[in-house]
Order: C-alpha cells, then sequence, then structure tokens
C-alpha cells in the first residue's frame, strides 16, 4: 500500500504563507512558472497589506492569480519542491 502526502491549499493567503517560508522556490524558477509565482506573491502581500480602500480591487486580483497558478506546469514545480505527492486548492 502506498501513502500520498496530498497538500491541501486551503486559500491564496495559506499558499502565499507557505512560498513566503521559502522563498528558493519562486527565485529558482524560471520563465512562466517564475513570473506567475511573482505576481501572485505580488497580489496576495497587495491584498494583506494594501490599502482599504482598494480592498475589493485588490481581492479580484488575487483571486485571478490564484486562478492562474493552478496550471499543470506551475502546480508540478510546486509539487516537486513542496515534496508532495499532489496539492488540491480550495
Amino acid at each position: 500500500m502506498q501513502i500520498d502526502k496530498i497538500m491541501i491549499v486551503e486559500s491564496p493567503v495559506h499558499l502565499w504563507k507557505i512560498l513566503e517560508t521559502k522563498e528558493e522556490i519562486i527565485d529558482q524558477s524560471v520563465n512562466n512558472v517564475f513570473y506567475s509565482l511573482r505576481l501572485f506573491m505580488d497580489s496576495v502581500s497587495n491584498y494583506i497589506n494594501g490599502c482599504k480602500c482598494l480592498e475589493e480591487e485588490n481581492y479580484t486580483e488575487m483571486m485571478e492569480n490564484y486562478a492562474l497558478i493552478q496550471t499543470e506546469e506551475i502546480v508540478s514545480r510546486l509539487v516537486e519542491e513542496l515534496e508532495c505527492d499532489k496539492i488540491e486548492f480550495k
């Protein structure tokens, strides 16, 4: 019997916290993966730390970037670097 390690990502902020502690995942990525992850990290940071007057816009941008990083290419990179078998996004 094989046991799979499945990482469950509860929200964009949850993933942001994980990636913030492992910046090397982003720094060692290339091309589209680097760009998409950096864009995602920046959008979540804007949502958390940004002006409350822009909260709705920042939330929309964060959710759009969260959806964009759920591509096979980026998820494969995250699975490899986070040493799990699968990532499930909520």
